[in-house]
């Protein structure tokens, strides 16, 4: 029986709850934004504004938090910028979006309100760009290649159909019926 214990259980069990929230903190401060189910984001706005309160009622180099910190973000300069956020007023935001195509459940966004993200120089850009068109660029099918399989055995040529993409609408029931 559970009585009067508040933990939010996400449907996992502690180890797995645990390093879930631990990676949505990391990828928060690192973005400054993520969006995620409803539920997720209730916990994560708690468990950010837990850390925060911890960073601004604390004396400079406390050695427990700041050990406490690097085991969860794992990086001494989201550790540095939760010491930077810590000392001013930080608020948390969540916001319903809607609801998620594939199941239907509800998403909200966490946000720091006042945070700043490192934007990307154009080279950077450029970069990434040029990677992901190396990788999507595709050989083309010759059709006099006789290719072994059950599709060939009565002498056809295989050909591709392209196949439209579904169009995604948001289930008209919660339950998806």
């Amino acid at each position: 029986m559970y009585k009067r214990i508040k933990k939010r259980k996400l449907g996992r069990t502690s180890a797995h709850r645990k390093a879930l929230i631990q990676n949505q903190l990391r990828s928060v401060m690192q973005n400054g934004k993520i969006e995620t189910s409803s539920v997720k984001a209730k916990v994560l706005k708690a468990e950010l504004e837990s850390i925060f309160s911890k960073v601004k009622t604390t004396k400079e180099g406390d050695l427990p938090l700041l050990r406490k910190l690097y085991t969860i973000f794992g990086d001494k300069e989201l550790v540095k910028k939760i010491f930077l956020l810590g000392k001013k007023d930080v608020k948390i935001s969540t916001k319903k979006i809607g609801f998620r195509a594939g199941d239907n459940t509800e998403v909200s966004t966490v946000e720091i309100v006042g945070f700043k993200v490192k934007e990307k120089s154009k080279k950077e850009v450029e970069k990434k760009v040029e990677k992901k068109e190396e990788i999507i660029e595709e050989k083309p099918i010759e059709e006099d290649v006789k290719r072994k399989g059950i599709l060939n055995i009565g002498g056809r040529k295989s050909g591709i159909k392209k196949v439209e993409p579904m169009k995604k609408e948001r289930a008209r029931t919660r339950s998806g019926l």
